[in-house]
């Protein structure tokens, strides 16, 4: 395939019966990243529904803004199967607009897997800090006219609250009319406080449990894995490497690792030197920048050097290195932190003229670049497409602006051709002021 169809192909495979087939373009794609986000918000008009399923998961795992909006219009569908998908893409998409787009949903969807797709996504919107998401949840819980599945499926709220909230729930919930709420809520209680894990074989079943489709089922793993602490990390880390391929799982890992908070997951520092596949590597690296541990942060710079080291030209591969992202999302954890630890390799990939920019590259060149990179930053802009381009052009602006520098400055004297060109589209020749024109026109 060609750079120019790759990702269009890869996208075709998506309506493939062959799970293989899905399997393999659901990897490449989500290792493309922003890349594959326009032909992925494309796909959501295909007239085959298994495009639009299969796309809305990876759209939710690569969470460029651009597709927010489109995953909630999808919540439209006329196609049950698309709307529940959607409801439950945007979990991960964690703001206000989606927390009343799914509350709507659950208001005026009639199909029940919809609307309990739309309440296991106000879930995970509650644990990813959006408060208001937990109102509709819980005033679901406690309405006795509400679908009783519906309201089983809002006792996954318990493990989230503290435990004297919990307890005086579920003690009101003990003496609910309706009598499968009220004998859940009385098991719960009897239950007490979930057991946590702490043998090697009961940890590696938790494990098994995050595979599982039942979301209360691999919801409850996530929250019991988070309590077992670090005994946990080493064999989530060793099951992710062998489910390499499966987007989900591995988001469902990261999950535990950002739940276990800075302390416990110091445990990541080893893994960072064993992982070999991309995509599990690539989700302990947004672990590291999520929990703001700066031990693991610095950490990075290991990563980045290894896959430098191992960095090898391949044609076959239109410029496309599924590592690449993993190096360019470490160094935007590093510039988040104001590091410029690592910023000769980061030079080094915007010199780069076999290899195609990640977006995440230039963010952290935004962040951290000073005028030392404007001029790889111009022969980039020469190389790469209009998307790219663009996103170069910010990263420019923004680096002079921070750095007070003007375009007629000195340092442009020095620049080639082709800088210079590049330097021309980014800052055009102002038009000549209406005023000056009139002077300079002919009389009539």
């Amino acid at each position: 395939m060609s750079r120019a169809t790759e990702i269009p192909e890869l996208v075709r495979r998506l309506g493939s019966r062959r799970d293989s087939v899905v399997v393999a373009a659901k990897a490449r794609l989500c290792n493309k990243g922003a890349r594959a986000v326009d032909a992925l918000i494309d796909a959501l008009e295909a007239d085959n529904p298994r495009i639009r399923v299969n796309a809305m998961p990876l759209l939710a795992l690569i969470q460029d803004p651009r597709s927010r909006e489109p995953l909630v219009a999808m919540l439209l569908d006329r196609d049950a199967r698309v709307r529940e998908t959607a409801a439950r893409s945007l979990a991960r998409y964690p703001s206000a607009s989606v927390v009343a787009a799914l509350e709507r949903s659950v208001k005026k969807e009639r199909v029940l897997d919809v609307r309990l797709a739309a309440v296991q996504a106000l879930l995970e919107q509650y644990a990813a800090g959006q408060e208001r998401a937990i109102g509709q949840v819980l005033a679901l819980l406690l309405d006795p006219g509400e679908e009783p599945r519906v309201r089983l499926a809002a006792f996954a709220l318990l493990p989230t609250l503290r435990v004297s909230a919990r307890r005086s729930l579920l003690k009101r919930l003990a003496q609910d009319s309706v009598p499968a709420v009220a004998q859940k809520a009385r098991e719960i209680e009897a239950e007490g406080a979930p057991h946590v894990a702490r043998e090697a074989s009961a940890i590696r079943g938790l494990v098994a449990s995050l595979r599982s489709d039942d979301y209360s089922v691999w919801n409850e793993a996530v929250h019991r894995l988070a309590a077992c602490g670090s005994p946990a990390v080493s064999p989530l880390v060793t099951e992710m490497e062998r489910r390499a391929h499966d987007p989900e799982f591995c988001t469902r890992v990261g999950m535990v690792l950002k739940a276990l908070g800075p302390r416990r997951a110091r445990a990541l520092a080893d893994a960072f030197d064993r992982v070999e596949e991309a995509l599990p590597l690539q989700i302990l690296v947004e672990v590291a920048g999520a929990l703001g541990e700066k031990s693991l942060i610095y950490r990075l710079k290991d990563v980045i050097d290894r896959i430098a080291a191992g960095v090898r030209a391949d044609p076959q591969t239109n410029g496309f290195d599924p590592m690449g992202r993993v190096r360019a999302k470490a160094h935007l954890e590093l510039a988040r932190v104001g590091s410029r630890v690592a910023v000769s390799d980061l030079r080094s990939i915007l010199r780069d003229a076999t290899r195609r920019l990640d977006p995440e590259v230039l963010t952290a060149a935004e962040r951290i670049g000073t005028r030392s990179e404007i001029p790889d930053l111009l022969r980039a802009y020469a190389r790469e497409d209009r998307f790219m381009r663009e996103r170069v052009a910010r990263t420019l602006r923004a680096i002079m602006k921070r750095e007070r520098i003007r375009r007629h400055n000195a340092m442009f004297r020095s620049l080639t051709a082709e800088q210079r060109h590049a330097m021309e589209a980014i800052f055009p020749a102002r038009p000549r002021l209406r005023a000056a024109a009139r002077r300079t026109a002919p009389r009539r």
